[in-house]
């Protein structure tokens, strides 16, 4: 039952429920990368959250729901715009640019740490099945997009699953630069990326100009 005066979302969620959630995200993101996610206990994400263990389960009943949680609301979204950017009918190069800088950008605008998300040895556990097979295909996608570049020329004959790599890499390191803010302005860091991705990439790096003008087009990136 509500408390009085406390007001009810359309979908039956008090707002004070949907901000404790997210604060609760919040806190866990930090402490797992701060910690790690085995040594992190759910008392401290209670305790550093303000609210009684209790209510902390009453959110989420594990600590493993907590991190699919986390994965998820990083991996559905990045999934989102790598399907969305090979569907696109711009060349392939123009479209893993794209979906570069969108992805970047999202990256640094996250309200969530997420240097402690991607363990390899954390995402074995059973229960984040899910969120493996999230990972998997997403690396899939890029892979695709990249081998789309490799066969219409647009890319260097390179291996996809060597450039799906270095891109995971450099997605990794936005993680770290963002999580540690090691870096005051990330503003930049979108097409830094991009730039550094696909002049390493390009058949004829002296498109790279065009490429980018051209996902400009497109409307890619963080917004103005």
């Amino acid at each position: 039952m509500l408390s009085p005066g406390e007001p009810q979302a359309a979908d039956g969620a008090t707002e004070s429920g949907r901000g404790t959630r997210q604060r609760i995200l919040e806190v866990s993101a930090a402490l797992f990368a701060r910690k790690g996610f085995h040594g992190t206990a759910t008392r401290e994400i209670a305790a550093e959250v303000g609210i009684r263990q209790p209510s902390l389960f009453h959110h989420f009943p594990t600590k493993q729901a907590i991190l699919a949680e986390l994965l998820d609301r990083d991996l559905r979204p990045a999934l989102e715009r790598i399907r969305r950017h090979r569907a696109g009918d711009a060349g392939a190069a123009v479209r893993l640019y794209a979906y570069l800088l969108d992805d970047v950008a999202a990256l640094v605008a996250s309200p969530f740490d997420a240097r402690g998300l991607y363990n390899d040895d954390v995402l074995l556990e059973d229960d984040l099945a899910e969120q493996r097979r999230l990972r998997t295909r997403l690396h899939e996608e890029t892979r695709r997009l990249i081998a789309e570049g490799v066969a219409s020329g647009d890319l260097r004959p390179l291996d996809p699953l060597f450039a799906q790599q270095v891109v995971s890499g450099m997605l990794l390191d936005t993680i770290w630069v963002t999580g540690t803010h090691l870096a005051d302005d990330l503003t930049d860091r979108p097409a830094q990326i991009a730039d550094f991705v696909l002049l390493g990439m390009l058949a004829d790096p002296a498109r790279l100009s065009a490429v980018r003008e051209r996902a400009a087009e497109l409307g890619a990136g963080p917004p103005p």
